[in-house]
């Protein structure tokens, strides 16, 4: 797993806003969480976690202790999933990010190559 961050790093970057807790009511179990640890990682890191092993796991028990749900639970959570898409796609509407396109890769200067983004 991801190292600790400490409870400044968790509080600052693993805190969901009301908002963004209102964005889980339609969400249970492994899926609440899952969704709710990918949009915290995106919005410290700027890009959605790979896999459950990147995830600080002082951030996801704080994440869970705020969603009601277990953080053994995330062990049921399949990133590579078709939920796991859509929750990134939902993240994107709701938040505003974007797919990394070429135009974006030129404005970057990283025309050639595999983006970052």
């Amino acid at each position: 797993m991801g190292r600790d961050l400490g409870l400044d790093g968790v509080v600052d970057h693993f805190t969901l806003s009301g908002d963004e807790a209102g964005w889980l009511r339609n969400k249970t179990g492994a899926t609440r969480l899952g969704f709710a640890v990918q949009l915290k990682f995106l919005a410290w890191r700027g890009r959605f976690p790979r896999m459950r092993l990147e995830l600080p796991p002082d951030a996801v028990e704080h994440v869970a202790k705020q969603v009601g749900v277990a953080a053994s639970e995330l062990a049921f959570y399949d990133f590579t999933s078709r939920a796991a898409k859509r929750h990134r796609s939902e993240l994107r509407d709701l938040t505003g990010w974007h797919e990394c396109t070429k135009t974006d890769l030129v404005k970057l200067g990283l025309e050639t190559g595999k983006p970052a983004c």
